[in-house]
């Protein structure tokens, strides 16, 4: 009666054995594949330091000429992504619009509240003109139709989220990136536009 006990005994030893085998394997190629992997994986911030390669987004309201990156040469600029199903968006929204009117009289600054995150173009204006309508907010909003915008953002970023805000400064080059909402962050938002307003541009030297 000891002998089949036995066998299974080895058996279960053997089966643990290919168990652990098994699980070291896969260890093992998690860890070749993770460079691989990772190389798809980039910080927004890897945009940071970097010119926005293109950007043409139409006023929401009128549908009036697009605006590209010939209209913002020398100005400092804010854009942001959102979406109207998006929670953390319409907690930030109305900091968006009370920052606007902030700085509505810099003729220096622009801001870009781009909404977006939603392919049926009358579904997103319905959704928008909605949104603002329901927390009653006087803020310009613009399209990003082509999704010229957000490839040239995520050709750079290498992602993107809602919402995500990006500063640009008078040359065009991307200073600095948020993805996400928390409380506060648009006074940080507020402080890196209003520094980059007081940068004066860099004279050439005489030769």
């Amino acid at each position: 009666m000891d002998a089949p006990q036995a066998n299974v005994s080895r058996g279960g030893d053997r089966r643990t054995l290919n168990g652990c085998l098994t699980i070291v394997l896969i260890v093992i190629a998690a860890g070749l594949l993770l460079p691989f992997l990772m190389r798809g994986c980039v910080s927004p911030n890897a945009a940071v330091g970097k010119p926005l390669a293109a950007l043409e987004v139409v006023p929401f309201a009128d549908r009036g000429e697009p605006i590209t990156l010939a209209d913002l040469k020398g100005k400092v600029v804010l854009v942001n992504f959102w979406a109207t199903w998006c929670g953390p968006c319409l907690a930030e929204l109305p900091h968006t619009a009370e920052l606007h009117r902030q700085l509505a009289s810099r003729e220096d600054f622009v801001l870009l509240a781009v909404s977006c995150g939603e392919e049926d173009p009358v579904s997103l204006a319905a959704n928008t003109k909605e949104t603002l309508r329901r927390l009653n907010l006087d803020l310009p909003v613009y399209t990003d139709p082509n999704e010229t915008t957000q490839d040239a953002f995520q050709d750079l970023a290498g992602q993107m989220g809602f919402p995500t805000n990006f500063v640009l400064d008078r040359k065009g080059v991307i200073r600095k990136v948020w993805v996400g909402y928390g409380p506060g962050l648009e006074d940080e938002i507020r402080a890196t536009i209003e520094n980059l307003l007081e940068e004066r541009p860099k004279t050439e030297p005489r030769s």
